[in-house]
């Protein structure tokens, strides 16, 4: 299994929103949100999935930027 510990920036305002978008995918958690980042997991069967997940957050409007932390595959 990938993870993926990915940071993600919105526009000022936009936090609500964006936490409403991300909760509709599947293998994301969000773990909380400060000013305008937040928080979360991406979870998949590979780093491809993760890969295609993070391109699918930047169609999400009102998200700036999707930064990650860490990213490992563990089997």
């Amino acid at each position: 299994m990938a993870v993926a510990s990915v940071i993600v920036e919105v526009e000022e305002g936009g936090g609500e929103a964006v936490l409403n978008s991300l909760a509709s995918i599947d293998n994301i958690s969000v773990y909380g949100i400060k000013d305008n980042k937040i928080v979360t997991v991406i979870e998949g069967e590979s780093m491809q999935v993760i890969d295609n997940t993070i391109k699918e957050l930047y169609s999400i409007e009102r998200i700036l930027g999707v930064y990650p932390v860490y990213a490992g595959d563990y089997e």
